[in-house]
């Protein structure tokens, strides 16, 4: 697998030198030489996004043209008859766009149908996935194929009113559900209050990091597996759990993946880098070399019991993005990842939703609260759990607010709970009449 790899990644690098305008200045030269990948630029989503009339290699895309069709009447259907394109806000804030011809979109479809399988999900299987609303959205375009083939499924996304979420998902009974991590806690929440009434045997999350305190949720509510996948709007599905749900096995023969430090080197296997540099092998529309994801990501050590030929990743803590700054009892600084303090209140009585904002001075955590619950009771049973969590790791905030809210919004075209924002930045906070 990895010589096929390899002769990919060879044919990749030359299609690309000499069918991009961008990429014969970049790497032209470096592909003559046959230089090794590590020594090859980096192209982030930034660099994308302002090169992405010179990184296409049909001269008849321009980034402009993808957009309109985008924001047009039929953003589902294929642009000039042939490319499938999607658009992303990513939990980081900046916007990126996607463009797969017909041969990549049919391989990003079988990337995600080729690891269902693995977990056991079939053509008969009753399924049901709850993401994004808007077909500008990767998750929402997969689902529509998907649902072509499988067994009549009513079309939920995570912007439904969730009585009519839980309505449909009791009337229907899926086997599988598959959605956001941020969404499996509502659910679960509905389903111990008594009025969510499934019994799923797999619950497969994508888009947002799935955490060992949501897999522990999905056990104790339904006694289900719960297992991640790992899709980039840009690059298509990458990689996913087995039924040992012990990392994220990457779809090697599609893409070549470089987990990095700073520098843009390479870190040891069982060492978490700074970040994830993907080569995609298999889209000749818009081919993307050593493009740089801004996930926490470390590698497994060891090959998977399932047998597998495919390396895993062993965990990924979160967005590079989601690294929280506190003072130290010295007076240093002190990086806490967001992950770090999601514990605390994803157990929380009463907590439906949060979501931090770093302060000059400190933090603000932004919660909306079930219903039967007292606000200013559980508010203040969240200040004590994160000051607690942050006094554990030296961290020591001048200030800790904690506000609450009807509803937290979710964020870009995919809809995702966005866990950090910014001091300046705004939230997306609902009122009661919205």
């Amino acid at each position: 697998m990895l010589a096929f790899q390899s002769d990919r990644l060879k044919a990749t690098l030359r299609h690309a030198a000499t069918s991009s305008l961008y990429y014969r200045g970049s790497i032209g030269d470096l592909v003559s030489r046959d230089a090794s990948l590590e020594g090859f630029p980096v192209l982030t989503k930034r660099m994308l996004m302002q090169n992405f009339d010179r990184i296409v290699t049909d001269v008849r895309l321009s980034r402009r043209l993808v957009e309109d069709h985008l924001s047009g009447d039929d953003p589902g259907s294929p642009l000039l008859g042939e490319y499938r394109v999607a658009a992303t806000g990513g939990t980081t804030g900046e916007k990126g766009l996607a463009v797969f011809g017909g041969p990549a979109w049919l391989d990003a479809i079988a990337n995600t149908l080729r690891f269902q399988t693995i977990v056991g999900i079939d053509e008969t299987t009753r399924s049901i996935a709850i993401f994004a609303s808007s077909p500008v959205h990767i998750s929402h375009r997969i689902g529509a194929e998907l649902r072509a083939f499988r067994p009549p499924a009513p079309k939920l996304n995570v912007l439904m009113p969730i009585e009519d979420i839980v309505e449909t998902l009791n009337k229907h009974q899926p086997e599988v559900i598959s959605t956001y991590p941020s969404f499996v806690r509502v659910l679960a929440k509905e389903q111990a209050a008594g009025r969510l009434r499934i019994r799923p045997r797999f619950v497969r999350t994508s888009a947002e990091t799935l955490t060992a305190d949501v897999k522990e949720i999905v056990t104790a509510a339904w006694g289900a597996t719960a297992a991640n996948s790992y899709t980039c709007t840009e690059a298509g599905a990458m990689g996913h759990e087995c039924l040992f749900a012990s990392g994220l096995h990457l779809a090697e023969d599609a893409f070549l993946f470089e987990v990095v430090d700073g520098d843009n080197r390479r870190v040891p296997n069982g060492t978490a880098g700074a970040k994830l540099l993907v080569t995609t092998l298999t889209n000749r529309a818009l081919p993307l070399v050593r493009y740089e994801i801004s996930d926490i990501v470390t590698l497994a050590t060891e090959p998977c019991g399932c047998g597998l030929p495919f390396w895993r990743i062993a965990a990924i803590d979160g967005h590079r993005e989601e690294v929280l700054e506190f003072l130290g009892r010295r007076g240093e600084t002190i990086a806490v990842h967001a992950h770090r303090l999601r514990s605390p209140l994803t157990g929380a009585k009463g907590v439906r939703q949060f979501q931090f904002r770093q302060l000059s001075d400190g933090l603000e955590i932004t919660i909306s609260v079930f219903p039967e619950f007292d606000r200013e009771t559980v508010a203040s049973e969240v200040e004590i759990a994160v000051r607690s969590t942050l006094e554990a790791v030296g961290a020591r905030p001048e200030r800790v607010a904690v506000r609450t809210v009807y509803l937290i919004g979710r964020s870009g075209s995919g809809a995702k709970e966005k866990l950090v924002i910014r001091e300046n930045e705004p939230g997306e906070h609902l009122h009661p009449e919205t």
